[in-house]
């Protein structure tokens, strides 16, 4: 970009910017925007790629991905659901530690005589 001279129109207008007293960062995204939206810039070719136009294929793949990831979500919260009604049903499973933080101050630790007494010391 130095060699070819083509930071020079967007530099110059981005110092110009934080001259008159514009953050530093919002002058430079500001110039760099304006020479993209020029036909002949090297920064368009630069931009082009990743904020241009997508083709049908990338739509559908992202759009694939998207719904795959709300699917497994919605088995994830119905597995869940399963595993914590069963823990709950009928006493049954009254042993069975679920995932829940509720449960899990209900699980007592018996300690050997030797621990719960270097415990109490402490």
């Amino acid at each position: 970009m130095v060699s070819v001279d083509a930071h020079k129109p967007v530099i110059d207008a981005a110092y110009q910017q934080v001259v008159e007293g514009e953050d530093p960062e919002t002058a430079l995204v500001d110039a760099i925007k304006s020479a993209a939206a020029q036909q002949d810039s090297v920064w368009r070719r630069l931009l082009e790629p990743v904020v241009g136009v997508r083709t049908q294929d990338q739509y559908l793949a992202q759009l694939r991905c998207t719904l795959d990831a709300r699917r497994q979500t919605v088995d994830w919260r119905k597995r869940a659901k399963f595993w914590k009604g069963a823990a709950k049903e009928e006493g049954r499973h009254g042993d069975t530690v679920t995932p829940s933080v509720s449960a899990l101050s209900d699980v007592a630790v018996v300690l050997p005589q030797d621990r719960q007494e270097k415990v109490q010391d402490m």
